[in-house]
Order: C-alpha cells, then structure tokens, then sequence
C-alpha cells in the first residue's frame, strides 16, 4: 500500500461519471477479487449506467481497509495519480511506443490511466517513478574498483528479474517485504535506475465509519535513485541507510557486471573536495564557461577549526558568504592552517533564472535541489576543481557520452 492512500479522483461522483461506463466496468471486473470486495462493502452490481451506484462506490473507495485487495489499492492508487492532464501526453507517447490499442477515439485523462493500467501496468509504474527523478536527493558516490570496466549493456528482463529477486531477499530479510521494481532511464548524463521497495509496516489508528476506533495496517511505498556515470565507473546512490547503500553496491555490481565488489563500498574513493574555495577564494565560483549557468554564490559554509571540541563554525548569509567573511576582515586563505572545510552550500542560478540550492560534502556526498540538474553542476564542479577523482583515462567527471551499450 502507498505511503498515504488519499484518492483524488476515485472519490468524486463527478469525476466518476466522466469515465466511460463500459471502461469502468471493464476496470472493476479486470481482477477476480474487486467485485466481490465491493459487493462485501454492500455495493450492488449494476451494469445499466442509470442504476449504477456511483455514489456507493466512492464512499467504499473514500475508505480503505486491511480487507481491501492490495491488487486494487495499487491499480487506484496508479490511475488516480496519473489521471491528470500533465501526464497524459507521457501515457499516450509511452503507449504508442509500445504499440497499446487505445480504440481510436478521444479519451479523457481517466480514461487514458485505466486503458494503459489495463494493457501494461508497467507503463503507470514507469511514467510514476519517473517523477521521483525531479525531487530534491542527497547522493552518496561509489566507484569501480577497476580500470578495466566493461561496458554496460541495457538490462534485459531476464537480469533485472534476477537483480529484483536479490533485492528482494535482502528487503525480506530487513522486514521490508518483497515488491521490489528496477526502472532503468538511460539519460545523457549518465545511466538513472529508479527502486521501488517497501519499508516497514506501520500501525496507525484509524475512526471507522460507525465512528468506533480502528486501525489500519500498510507497508509504505519508498523510491530510491541510482545513476550510473560509465565515463568514470561512479555509482551515485539516493537512499536512506548505510545498509541499503551496501546492498545496492554489491548488488547491481553482481548482476550487471558480474562481480559482487564491482563498486569499492567498504573503502571508498573519495570523489569531492573544498580546497578550491582556500586555493582561489571568489575565482571557485566562476561559471562563465560553463553554458547554462549565470552565476553561483557561496551561501553557506561549515568549518571544522583544529582542536580537542569538535568545533564546528557555520557561516550562512543572505548571498554571498565571502564578502561576510571581507566584512570581517577574515579570508579562508589566511586561516587554512587551522580550518578545514567540512561542508559548502551553493547558491546557483542558471541562464533561465531558475534557482537551486547544491551542497557538497567531502568526500563523497553531494545534495541537489532536483537530481535532473546534476549534469551542469557536476561540470561545473569539474572545472573548478571540486571533483578530485579522476577517471581511468586521466580525466575529471564530465558530462559523458557513453549512455548504454545495448548488445
């Protein structure tokens, strides 16, 4: 069951009566377990769209309970989420492409979530988990422990099977349950696999519908972001736990490489470093040859000061954290011998006056505003210098060409 199981559409008789009536009859009846359910919640079965009882539908679906199929939680909870016009050109390109017969006349948004849900759910599981890539991530970086790599080629069905049967077990084994989706999105900054899995079961109190206390059972829906740099072997992992960050290193280096320790987990490369804002100061933060970006400021600054109390200075301004550092006649340069650079939060502000906030925090983690940007900043890290790690061919992290391999 999703994290918050709350129906926008489903719930409104309006919106309801907007679906063509066959198709949601078609919709009702397509698993052996939802009519029986909704007659068992006291619906009566009608098939002229006059006696339909629309109402009594939405007030069952209004409120769920540990009764309620987990086969129709998940079918609902795709559909009303993707029933919205800004979906509906990626669910008409994606059934297109996968030859979906949508029966050749106009469809309206709800009626183009159940068609697709009905011919391939994998196409709502795919455009929802899509979303997930546009959301804030802090990622953690791991490296290849090899020159040599091989080239990625494009999953098949047969290793992605095998690769969410693994994550499987260890979810198991974690009390995370099973139900673990591999979505691979092959970018040109590099390669993006999106994991769905479950976390653990939670309880919470519930008011029935005869106003008696209750309480409802579900296992929360979580989304954890992978990419995959082939230029330089990186493995940049979006997810909660140290232990989830393991099981992913050694198992996609299993499955799609072939070697449990493909990615070095336990002893890390070290991928970022701060001593550019010591070394030039203001100069760090030049974009000018970095198309796309107008300007970036240092808004933000954590400095570990050499003594026996874990004396952690944070500096924050408005805009500019080196002229709050001028304005007390203070320069990194001249304090580099008792400081050291812990953490740097950027201001950055692209060509098209969009703004995002970038942390980086040596030595290997780095936290986007949105994870879709990463490409641009990670160039721009580059060429100041705050990328350290260079590749096999002697060559610091750039924008790569190399996508997918598809044998």
């Amino acid at each position: 069951m999703p994290v918050s199981f709350r129906l926008k559409r489903f719930t409104n008789v309006a919106i309801l009566k907007r679906i063509d009536f066959p198709l949601l009859l078609e919709f009702l009846e397509s698993d052996r377990k939802f009519r029986p359910f909704l007659e068992g919640r006291g619906m009566a079965w009608e098939r002229e769209k006059s006696r339909f009882d629309y109402s009594e539908l939405a007030r069952i679906l209004m409120s769920p309970d540990v009764g309620t199929p987990d086969e129709l939680l998940d079918a609902l909870y795709f559909v009303d989420n993707l029933s919205n016009p800004d979906c509906y050109d990626r669910i008409l390109q994606e059934c297109q492409e996968a030859g979906v017969d949508l029966g050749g006349k106009d469809l309206s948004p709800e009626d183009l979530a159940i068609r697709a849900w009905l011919a391939d759910r994998n196409i709502l599981e795919r455009i929802h988990a899509e979303q997930y890539r546009a959301k804030p991530q802090r990622f953690e970086s791991y490296f290849a422990d090899r020159s040599d790599r091989p080239d990625l080629t494009y999953p098949t069905d047969i290793v992605l099977a095998a690769l969410e049967a693994d994550l499987n077990e260890w979810f198991h084994f974690k009390q995370k349950g099973r139900g673990a989706k591999v979505f691979v999105f092959p970018r040109e900054d590099g390669v993006w696999f999106l994991v769905r899995h479950g976390q653990r079961i939670k309880r919470e109190g519930t008011v029935e519908a005869d106003e008696s206390s209750g309480s409802v059972f579900y296992r929360p829906e979580k989304f954890d972001v992978l990419i995959y740099y082939p230029g330089n072997g990186e493995l940049a992992i979006n997810t909660e736990t140290k232990g989830e960050r393991g099981a992913y290193c050694r198992r996609f280096g299993k499955h799609l490489f072939g070697h449990i320790k493909f990615f070095r987990f336990d002893d890390p490369i070290s991928k970022y470093t701060l001593v550019p804002l010591i070394a030039l100061g203001r100069d760090a933060l030049a974009c000018g040859d970095v198309q796309g970006l107008r300007q970036v400021l240092l808004q933000e600054l954590h400095l570990a000061h050499n003594s026996d109390q874990d004396d952690i200075e944070v500096r924050k301004a408005s805009e500019d954290v080196f002229r709050a550092l001028a304005n007390q006649k203070r320069t990194l340069q001249n304090e580099e011998a008792s400081i050291r650079l812990v953490k740097a939060k950027f201001h950055v502000i692209f060509a098209d006056d969009k703004e995002r906030t970038v942390s980086i925090e040596p030595p290997n983690i780095a936290s986007f505003d949105r994870a879709s940007d990463n490409a641009i900043i990670h160039e721009w890290m580059s060429l100041r210098g705050f990328i350290s790690t260079p590749s096999p061919e002697g060559k610091r992290h750039v924008k790569h060409r190399t996508v997918l391999a598809v044998h």
